[in-house]
């Protein structure tokens, strides 16, 4: 049963719902606006969040276009399905919203991991593409910054059977959430007790064994196409003030993958534009959507 989420706006009235796509690997938790009007746009999460993150800019997207959202697999209220975690796997996951849900092809937008996901949805899936729209997105590390042998022996521990388990068991709690989201905040009073509880969530009900599982799949997790390979509608928003992906990731994604990109850059805000300055973000998300749409 679908459940209301947000009440009506005082520009346009709309709705957002939540509801269950059934799939071979599970369920897979969904937010939908309506009326359907504007652009249709969906929203992928990054590492270890979930549609939630997405609350501060609901309102001023689903005014004025169709408003998507998904848990990936292994993350917020989306299944956890077994087996290796893989790029593809999310991407047909994506692919049966965009026809089962949304109808077709729809504006894509990925943060930080859903970056990657979102670009590789847009070079197998052209037809399903509007436009592509990267925020902050990983996926480049490995290029622009390779891993440090120091770098190599943490991630070999992380994938270690019982020293993996452990560390997982020291972060997946309310108190590991608020030090992974201050780190990757700018502003820290945006980091607030109910942020926090949003993200904790799903680790109380599920654990955080499907979270270790992507962490030890993070060698996979590159952005993975040919220069031209995708040539539609793209735009990168990117926080300035982001410390684990720099905004020369975005200068190093049009150069190497999307020369067609424009690049919107945030100032005073961090890993996470749309929540830290969400008026900052719609202002570079919605004018852009509009040149779509006209």
């Amino acid at each position: 049963m679908a459940t209301a989420i947000n009440p009506t706006d005082s520009e346009r009235r709309y709705s957002v719902t939540e509801s269950q796509l059934p799939g071979e690997h599970g369920p897979t938790r969904y937010w939908a606006s309506e009326p359907r009007h504007g652009l249709p746009v969906l929203f992928i999460h990054g590492y270890a969040a979930l549609i939630d993150h997405w609350r501060p800019i609901v309102r001023p997207v689903a005014t004025r276009h169709s408003f998507y959202a998904l848990d990936l697999y292994g993350f917020g209220y989306s299944a956890r399905p077994a087996g290796p975690v893989t790029k593809a796997r999310w991407v047909d996951q994506v692919a049966r919203v965009l026809r089962e849900v949304v109808g077709g092809p729809a504006i894509i937008v990925g943060h930080s991991m859903g970056g990657v996901v979102a670009s590789e949805v847009a070079r197998r899936h052209p037809e399903l593409t509007r436009g592509l729209v990267l925020v902050n997105s990983s996926g480049m590390q490995l290029y622009e910054r390779p891993l440090t042998p120091t770098d190599d022996f943490l991630l070999n521990l992380v994938g270690a059977p019982i020293f993996g388990e452990a560390l997982a068991g020291i972060f997946a709690n309310q108190w590991g959430v608020r030090q992974g989201l201050l780190a990757a905040y700018h502003r820290k009073e945006r980091v607030t007790p109910e942020l926090v509880e949003a993200f904790s969530g799903p680790l109380r009900r599920y654990g955080g064994g499907s979270y270790l599982a992507v962490t030890r799949a993070s060698r996979e997790l590159v952005i993975d196409m040919r220069p031209g390979e995708y040539s539609g509608p793209t735009l990168l928003i990117w926080g300035e003030e982001d410390r684990s992906i720099p905004p020369s990731d975005a200068e190093a994604i049009k150069r190497r993958f999307l020369p067609q990109a424009e690049i919107a850059l945030l100032p005073a805000s961090g890993h996470c534009p749309f929540d830290e300055t969400p008026e900052a973000f719609c202002d570079a998300l919605l004018p852009w959507l509009d040149r779509l749409e006209g």
